[in-house]
C-alpha cells in the first residue's frame, strides 16, 4: 500500500515539474497569464490530488480488518508431581502351630482289682544265722489276688537295695503265667557276706515299672 502512494506522489510531482517546464520553454505571448497564477494553479492542483490520494489511503486502510489485539495465552498451571507414598508390604504374620503332645505309653496300673500281689511264705526267715562265706537259698512264694493275669515275660522279680547276697543276677523273670488266685514262687541263689554280722537286702516283685510285692531277706553271717 506505501508503495502504491508514493507512486502516486512522484506521478504528481513529475507532472508539475513537466508543466512548469512547458511554462518555461513555451513562446511567450501577449496574453500569457500571470506566472504567480499559474503556480497556484499548479498547486491546487497538486493539493487535489494529494487529497485524493489521502482519502483514498483512509478508505482503504478502513476497508482492511483492524488487528484485534490479542492476549497472551495463560500458561496452565504446571502440574506438580505429587509423590504417591506406597503402602509398606506387611508380611503375613507366621501362624504357630502347636506341636501335637506324644501320647504317654500307656502303661499297666496297680490296683487291687487288676494287678496285685500277696507274699504268702519266704524263707530263710528273718534274722535265720547263716556262716559266714556261705551259699544259702532264698525262697518267695505269692499269690496273684488281682482280677488279671500276669502275662510270661511281663512280671520281674528285682533286687531293689541293701546288701548284695546274690550270686546270679539282679533280675528274675517269672517264667510262667499265674492267672487269679493262683500261686507262683522263685529261688534265689545266695551266699552270707565272708564278715560276720547282720545283712539285710530288699527285693521287689514288679510289672513293667509297677510294683507288686516288696519282699525282704535278711540274714545274720556267724563265724563257724
Amino acid at each position: 500500500m506505501k508503495k502504491k502512494s508514493l507512486a502516486a506522489v512522484t506521478a504528481i510531482l513529475a507532472l508539475s515539474l513537466l508543466l512548469s517546464a512547458c511554462n518555461l520553454i513555451a513562446p511567450q505571448t501577449v496574453n500569457t497569464p500571470d506566472p504567480a497564477s499559474a503556480q497556484a494553479t499548479i498547486n491546487a492542483a497538486v493539493t487535489q490530488a494529494m487529497e485524493a490520494i489521502a482519502a483514498q489511503m483512509t478508505s482503504t486502510a478502513m476497508a482492511q480488518p483492524q488487528a484485534t489485539a490479542t492476549s497472551e495465552p495463560t500458561l496452565a498451571p504446571t502440574a506438580t508431581a505429587t509423590k504417591v507414598v506406597l503402602p509398606t508390604a506387611i508380611p503375613p504374620t507366621a501362624t504357630l502351630v502347636p506341636k501335637p503332645t506324644a501320647k504317654p505309653k500307656p502303661t499297666a496300673t496297680a490296683t487291687p482289682s487288676d494287678y496285685a500281689c500277696q507274699l504268702v511264705a519266704a524263707s530263710p526267715a528273718a534274722g535265720t544265722k547263716v556262716t559266714v562265706n556261705t551259699d544259702f537259698d532264698t525262697t518267695w512264694q505269692w499269690k496273684n489276688i488281682g482280677t488279671r493275669s500276669w502275662e510270661v515275660g511281663y512280671v520281674d522279680l528285682r533286687y531293689d537295695s541293701g546288701q548284695k547276697m546274690q550270686t546270679v543276677a539282679d533280675v528274675f523273670d517269672i517264667s510262667t503265667a499265674v492267672a487269679p488266685g493262683a500261686e507262683t514262687s522263685k529261688v534265689v541263689d545266695m551266699r552270707a557276706p565272708a564278715t560276720a554280722g547282720k545283712y539285710t537286702a530288699t527285693w521287689k516283685l514288679a510289672m513293667e515299672g509297677i510294683t507288686l510285692c516288696t519282699m525282704t531277706v535278711s540274714i545274720e553271717a556267724v563265724n563257724p
